[in-house]
């Protein structure tokens, strides 16, 4: 036996740089396909846009950036911005974020200002943060949510005393109906706003907590037209507005309502609402010099919480939580506003468009 063959042989360096080389290839595939799905996701988003424009609506992401490697692809705009027939705005820095394994479920922060005009009206709203999601399912939108905390925004336009509403918490969510996919659920809730006219329509000073809940029927997407031409489509195809729930807690007072509505044929908003509420006596007691709610008799009895012949809900279990006291109907019919069978007097419904 030679003396060679009784050397140990060294172990193989395979097995020692084995671990790295895969690793090195597993990257170096991870950024292939990273490199591919970013292809895609900018040529996809390139379609989209081009889709837009032919729609009516050209969308324009100033200094566009692609990033996220490695699990995230990540859109960043320096400015967006969006023009229509009768409507352009603008938007601050926007980022726009999916992850790679969950392409289908979109992030994305937003920051203020927002500048939109409309013909001579304008609206600016700033804020603290704006973030927003949207999820995907079989390619088509499933559901999104926007939440903003301090929203603020002014509205100006002719001859109309400029607006000014803030919250401290907005959230809003938004999904087709499950049931009717031309039909949209949605949901808006505010914390500690402060709605202009709403003092004075219901009394005191403090914000108000709203929650409000609505389903639009007949609101298919379609090409970009003016408002006006859009909700002259959703009237024709029989659209309905339906408040599903609208519920208010302003200091004492509370309101909650539901009804549905829809635009008459010189467009006009009707419909009816019924409302229950608790501490609208002071208001409600405004009008009890107009002889024509005078002539309810018991009516006007029943709104300030007299005796009535209107039903009242049963006590609450919690004697210390008052019940809702329900109100006669509102609504809206031939340009007026009606409480139960009576006028409101000094109120006309203008045309919206």
């Amino acid at each position: 036996m030679s003396v060679e063959a009784l050397k140990p042989r060294r172990p193989s360096r395979w097995r020692l740089y084995a671990p790295y080389i895969l690793l090195a290839l597993v990257a170096i595939g991870w950024s292939v396909a990273w490199f591919v799905i970013r292809g895609r996701v900018v040529g996809g988003l390139d379609e989209w846009v081009a889709a837009e424009a032919e729609q009516g609506r050209r969308w324009t992401c100033a200094d566009r950036q692609v990033g996220g490697y490695p699990f995230r692809i990540e859109i960043v705009c320096a400015t967006l911005s969006l023009e229509r027939p009768d409507v352009s705005a603008t938007l601050g820095r926007v980022l726009v974020a999916a992850q790679i394994y969950n392409p289908n479920h979109i992030i994305a922060q937003a920051a203020s200002p927002l500048h939109v005009v409309a013909g001579a009206r304008t609206i600016d709203s700033v804020w603290k943060l704006l973030q927003t999601s949207v999820v995907l399912e079989g390619g088509r939108f499933a559901r999104t949510a926007v939440v903003l905390d301090d929203p603020t925004v002014h509205a100006t336009a002719p001859d109309i005393a400029p607006l000014d509403l803030s919250s401290r918490h907005l959230e809003v969510h938004v999904r087709p109906d499950p049931a009717d996919r031309s039909a949209f659920d949605g949901a808006v809730s505010t914390v500690a706003a402060k709605v202009p006219g709403l003092d004075e329509l219901v009394g005191g000073t403090e914000a108000a907590d709203l929650d409000l809940r609505v389903l639009v029927t007949q609101a298919n997407d379609l090409p970009a037209r003016p408002i006006w031409s859009e909700l002259e489509r959703w009237r024709i195809s029989g659209g309905q507005l339906g408040l599903t729930r609208f519920g208010m807690t302003k200091g004492t007072r509370r309101i909650e309502a539901a009804g549905t509505f829809t635009i008459d044929e010189l467009h006009r908003p009707q419909g009816e609402v019924n409302v229950s509420a608790l501490g609208l006596e002071g208001l409600l007691g405004r009008y009890a010099g107009d002889k024509s709610l005078l002539a309810g008799g018991g009516l006007l009895g029943a709104l300030l919480g007299g005796r009535s012949a209107v039903r009242q809900d049963p006590a609450p279990a919690d004697p210390k939580v008052p019940a809702l006291k329900p109100l006669p109907p509102f609504r809206l019919d031939g340009g007026r506003l009606f409480l139960g069978p009576f006028t409101v007097p000094g109120i006309r419904i203008p045309p919206l468009y």
